[in-house]
């Protein structure tokens, strides 16, 4: 005959293996979760340093963001949804048919060119590094050992 406290004590045991185990697969995927980033870019060759919030809207809403005498021109990363719903909501604080209907306006009432998008990163980095003046956003671990550029503010941050 088997007694309660004998069959509590297997269960227990397993109970416990189980949820150490859940914790270390957490632990384990926390690497790759946490710690993600949103960082604006620009060329190595850019003499810009950093832009502050107001600077950066600015940019990204079509107006003129002049630093060390050159015009700054932004390209927008629509390389995968997330990248682009985290720049509506961090940068230009509008949702994705506002902030088109926003650049169309500007280009059809005052003539502003529209920013360049790119579909694919690599487009983007590459484009980027050509132009000086250009001013990017990406995820940091598409950049962070690329001497080609120059991360100048953390955008968003997990």
């Amino acid at each position: 005959m088997v007694s309660s406290d004998s069959v509590m004590i297997p269960v227990s045991k397993v109970c416990l293996t189980l949820l150490f185990s859940f914790a270390l697969l957490l632990d384990a995927l926390r690497p790759a979760i946490a710690g993600e980033e949103v960082v604006l870019i620009v060329s190595a060759r850019s003499h810009v340093e950093q832009l502050d919030s107001p600077q950066v809207r600015k940019l990204f809403l079509g107006l003129t963001v002049t630093q060390h005498g050159v015009h700054l021109r932004p390209v927008l990363n629509e390389s995968d949804d997330r990248i682009k719903e985290l720049f509506l909501q961090n940068i230009v604080a509008m949702s994705d048919s506002t902030y088109d209907r926003y650049l169309l306006r500007l280009a059809l009432l005052q003539g502003r060119t529209q920013p360049a998008v790119y579909k694919n990163k690599d487009e983007l980095i590459d484009a980027v590094v050509a132009n000086p003046a250009a001013v990017g956003y990406v995820w940091a671990r598409d950049v962070t050992r690329d001497p080609r550029l120059k991360i100048i503010r953390v955008v968003w941050h997990d």
